[in-house]
């Protein structure tokens, strides 16, 4: 499930998942391009919820959530699948590879408070908060899409999806729609050059 894109664009992550009810992950396929070769990482016992494994921004190590629910955190592996870092921090990284690092890497942002209607963004040396915002709450999306550039936030805002500040407020209305309509925006992030 969840194919994603790496950052450089060179790799597709796939999430894998071990047979029964819970959310459980059994690792990810990640298929090298332009040759098309496949190769499974086992990373088991994650907690995947909405978009599973997500890349970093150097498309060298994949974050996701661990734990079970009630107390999680977010943690990073290699691309062999080895343990580099543990946030104890509150909610999921950003579903859809759609930027769950800021574009320099010093911060992410989860969706967090126990029904994901605020973002927290992070420090990510130190995994201190750094702010917590509410933004518009999308059952799709929940309150956050990804990163803009380093002090704005891709989410859902009043009139559709947008670009907010760190403290919540709206910049840019980037797609207009109505609460009605079945809209699924992809943004990816990616990096320049």
């Amino acid at each position: 499930m969840w194919p994603t894109w790496s950052p450089d664009g060179r790799t597709l992550l796939v999430n894998v998942f071990e047979p029964g009810f819970e959310p459980r992950s059994a690792g990810v396929v990640l298929i090298d391009v332009p040759s098309l070769r496949p190769r499974f990482v086992r990373i088991e016992k994650a907690l995947i919820t909405v978009g599973g494994f997500q890349w970093t921004r150097d498309s060298k190590g994949l974050v996701v959530r661990w734990g079970k629910n009630g107390r999680t955190s977010v943690r990073r592996y290699d691309l062999e699948g080895a343990v580099e870092r543990t946030w104890h921090v509150r909610g999921r990284p950003v579903g859809h590879g759609l930027g769950t690092f800021s574009p320099s890497g010093r911060r992410f942002v989860t969706a967090c408070t126990s029904l994901e209607r605020s973002a927290c963004v992070w420090d990510t040396a130190t995994g201190r908060a750094v702010t917590r915002l509410k933004t518009t709450f999308s059952p799709v999306w929940g309150p956050v899409l990804g990163w803009y550039d380093e002090k704005h936030l891709l989410a859902p805002v009043r009139d559709g999806f947008g670009v907010v500040d760190l403290k919540g407020r709206v910049v840019e209305t980037l797609i207009k729609a109505g609460k009605k309509e079945q809209i699924r925006p992809l943004f990816d992030a990616r990096r320049k050059g």
